[in-house]
């Protein structure tokens, strides 16, 4: 657990929770923002108002250019959380954060996925993680199989895993939009065996993937428990992260389509729906990412994949 000790570790921790309760995306934030507390304690102490000078300060600190991006989001989301809790705070401008380039993403061989998900399977019981050898084989393919978000899976309640219609609700998944993601017939039957395992260690248990009585695993247990598979499977994959998981599902789902002959510009719209991307772009942006059967067939951008209405 994350520790605060400035004069904003009350807010610090109330901003996180917040967070956690509208299932939106922490990622490393809790420990960035540890990084702001300390900074404060050692260069500030007596600060108790969020100023441009101390955001501007901290996101500068031991840069010889320029400023975090992981810094100057963390402050920007701090100083909108502290207006709107009637807190005098100065928001850092999103136009002096730069967009950073973005990284591809690594796509897993057949060989590579067999080798990972063998990991996963030889992965042995942990005191500090219950059930972990039953739930990590689980969470990953439901990842892959799916094209969920980690938080999505990680946050799934038992009440949103339908067995008998084999549909998950995903509830305030990305820009707190919920959706339904049919699962196919293998997948349900792993994830009833999984549902009757946990059900004799806790039977009244709240989420799906519980860490303890009303609680699910964190975050960074289910990026730990990613690397810690990653390199029982002779460490493939170097620099991939859980979101990697969701990222072959839309690349291998829009392959098989190519090589089925279905027309991408009718299909790629219902992919957006069941990914819950909030644009089309945002799906098409996978079309970068595939072989050269792909892009033979001329899709390499989001204008016109929705085909025009007949007159």
């Amino acid at each position: 657990m994350t520790n605060y000790y400035s004069a904003f570790a009350s807010h610090i921790t109330a901003m996180l929770e917040l967070r956690d309760s509208l299932g939106l995306y922490t990622g490393p934030l809790p420990f960035v923002m540890q990084n702001f507390d300390r900074f404060c304690l050692a260069k500030h102490p007596d600060a108790t108002a969020l100023t441009r000078e101390l955001a501007t300060q901290w996101c500068d600190e031991g840069k010889s250019a320029g400023r975090s991006g992981y810094k100057m989001h963390a402050i920007r989301n701090f100083g909108k959380y502290l207006q709107s809790v009637g807190a005098d705070a100065f928001v850092m401008p999103s136009a002096w954060i730069g967009k950073p380039a973005r990284r591809l993403p690594h796509m897993f061989t057949d060989d590579e996925l067999e080798r990972f998900f063998n990991a996963c399977d030889r992965i042995g019981p942990s005191k500090l993680s219950p059930y972990r050898e039953h739930i990590i084989p689980v969470v990953f393919r439901l990842m892959l199989g799916c094209g969920l978000r980690p938080q999505e899976a990680r946050r799934l309640r038992r009440a949103d895993v339908d067995l008998d219609t084999m549909v998950l609700t995903v509830v305030q998944g990305k820009r707190r939009k919920d959706r339904l993601v049919p699962v196919g017939y293998d997948m349900t039957e792993l994830l009833a065996r999984f549902d009757r395992l946990a059900d004799v260690r806790q039977p009244d248990r709240e989420w799906f993937f519980e860490q303890a009585p009303g609680r699910p695993y964190p975050p960074r247990w289910l990026t730990a428990q990613y690397h810690r598979v990653r390199a029982g499977a002779d460490g493939v994959a170097t620099g991939s992260t859980p979101y990697t998981l969701r990222h072959n599902y839309a690349t291998r789902t829009l392959a098989r389509w190519v090589d089925e002959g279905r027309d991408l510009g009718v299909w790629l719209p219902y992919l957006s729906a069941y990914m819950g991307h909030a644009t089309y772009t945002a799906t098409a942006y996978y079309v970068h990412l595939l072989p050269q059967r792909i892009a033979a067939t001329g899709l390499t951008s989001a204008d016109g994949i929705i085909p025009e209405p007949p007159l």
